[in-house]
């Protein structure tokens, strides 16, 4: 008796255009925070237009949920920001002398390597085989990205590649801290813009001088690119793939970043990797693959 392939469901269909706009303009956002910084744009100018526009544009989503915020561990809460300010700062930074190339591999790939490692050392969570294959391959394309930034590559220095690594690891406590808060993905994003706001207009105010020294190209620029899109449309998009699909598939398509974020850099800056660059970018991709399982590795 023949057996009718199930169908996904519409739902699936448009969960699945959902997440693939939100990492394809996250892989695009790399592109435009070069263009930022090779510009001129301070880091924490970037932050600030990446988080106090959909800090407004959210405003319904954290105000509703203060009292959920206040429940939360305050150690998570704190640990949250470090996806906020300190990040989109240490990527900018090391974007002034790096190609995207370098970005998309070290950044995307090595987040789930430190947040595993966050993990195992705080809450003692074991490491499973397919874990163990994907950090490998990842520490072998970051072993690639070291080797270039040691040997004097053009495209990345050493200190970038601090930086990069640097912010991997924010993004990692974010990721950790988040399961702990009992915010949805949509409120947890909310709340790091609101905080990240307040921290660098606390910055700006110590510091003086002016608020936001930028044209008015660059200001159009980044508040859309940075906060419009990266920070609001994209979010939102997710969330809804996450609601649909579950945290762990929408997540799965984090593999598209590293590939996504090389290909507008090609397109958009022109940047030509060299062979070591495709190299390191096909073993981190690959074991962010195993790591989000979409590559099933044989036995057991």
């Amino acid at each position: 008796m023949n057996r009718e392939i199930p169908k996904p469901a519409s739902g699936d269909f448009l969960a699945i255009v959902c997440v693939l706009a939100a990492v394809t303009i996250w892989g695009g956002w790399m592109s435009a925070t070069r263009i930022a910084a090779t510009q001129g744009v301070a880091p924490i100018d970037v932050a600030f237009m990446r988080y106090a526009v959909p800090a407004l544009m959210l405003l319904p989503v954290w105000l509703a949920t203060l009292r959920k915020l206040a429940q939360a561990p305050v150690w998570s809460l704190i640990a949250m920001l470090g996806w906020g300010a300190p990040f989109l700062w240490l990527v900018t930074a090391s974007l002034e002398k790096s190609n995207v190339i370098y970005l998309a591999t070290i950044v995307p790939c090595t987040m789930p390597l430190f947040a595993v490692l966050a993990e195992k050392i705080l809450f003692n969570v074991a490491l499973d085989r397919k874990q163990l294959i994907g950090f490998s391959l990842i520490g072998t394309a970051a072993f690639i990205v070291v080797l270039s930034a040691l040997l004097g590559s053009t495209g990345i220095d050493f200190y970038s590649l601090v930086l990069m690594l640097l912010a991997a690891a924010g993004w990692a406590c974010y990721v950790v801290a988040f399961k702990h808060t009992g915010l949805t993905a949509a409120q947890g994003a909310a709340w790091v813009c609101v905080a990240s706001t307040i921290l660098i207009v606390i910055i700006k105010l110590i510091v003086g001088g002016p608020f936001l020294p930028l044209t008015t190209d660059q200001l159009i620029f980044n508040a859309v690119a940075q906060g419009f899109l990266s920070g609001f449309v994209a979010v939102i998009l997710y969330t809804i793939a996450i609601g649909r699909l579950g945290s762990a598939r929408a997540a799965s398509f984090s593999v598209l970043m590293p590939v996504l974020g090389a290909f507008f850099a090609w397109l958009w800056l022109a940047e030509s990797p060299l062979w070591t660059d495709l190299v390191a970018l096909g073993f981190g991709t690959v074991g962010v693959a195993v790591i989000n399982g979409i590559i099933k590795l044989p036995g057991r």
